[in-house]
């Protein structure tokens, strides 16, 4: 597909990951609407995005005001890239009930809300509509000390796999990429626990552009071995 003169949002455009897929897109000649959480972290949405959003994934009125807002205005949506999210460190025996929830909420019932709500709005696009959602390799790979996170991922993963079934009448495609551990600086900043001495992570660059080639390739599944190999 070409990107070029295509419209797309991006969740977490303010994120390392979700930084450069903006950048990426705009540099082949599409237009991003970026989202951030809050007004601090909009700062950090590429200059070049037209519109920046606010959406926090733990509300459900701030879910619902950009779900009404893209349903409810001019805006033409040619692919939702989710870039959002947030990982948790701990045992299963520590993790609180509480945590494991907002973990939930932010990696898999969030993002899928406003996919969701934005699939009428987005079957209206004359230009190869697709979502991709970044899940990761703990989508594949159960991992001691991170069971939520995997948890939240995996419920991710599993609802892109029927979406791409229920979105084929619409001819969206549906992408789920699963990165192994990448240099975003996430595992920094975590939403509760620490994280373990990870091996050095791929960068954030080589993975990108893996994403925004299997984008334009066609691609439905980018694997954590497509991004190896």
């Amino acid at each position: 597909m070409t990107i070029s003169g295509g419209q797309y949002l991006v969740l977490g455009a303010n994120g390392t990951f979700g930084r450069l897929i903006s950048e990426a897109l705009i540099s082949r000649g599409a237009t991003v609407i970026g989202t951030a959480r809050s007004n601090e972290t909009a700062g950090s949405i590429p200059e070049q995005v037209s519109q920046k959003l606010l959406l926090d994934l733990e509300s459900q009125t701030s879910i619902r005001q950009l779900v009404d807002y893209i349903n409810g205005s001019d805006v033409r949506i040619d692919g939702i890239i989710n870039a959002a999210g947030r990982v948790g460190f701990g045992t299963i025996a520590d993790t609180t009930l509480e945590d494991a929830h907002s973990l939930m909420q932010i990696n898999h019932f969030g993002p899928a809300q406003v996919i969701a709500g934005s699939i009428g709005q987005l079957a209206k696009s004359t230009n190869e509509p697709f979502v991709l959602s970044i899940t990761g390799v703990v989508a594949e790979k159960v991992f001691p000390g991170m069971a939520c996170y995997t948890t939240s991922k995996t419920a991710h993963s599993t609802w892109l796999k029927a979406l791409a079934l229920e979105a084929r009448r619409q001819k969206i495609r549906v992408i789920d990429a699963r990165p192994g551990h990448t240099e975003t600086g996430l595992a920094t900043r975590p939403l509760f626990g620490t994280a373990p001495a990870f091996a050095q992570g791929m960068s954030p660059e080589h993975v990108v552009a893996v994403i925004i080639a299997g984008i334009e390739n066609g691609i439905t599944e980018l694997a954590s071995d497509s991004f190896t190999s």
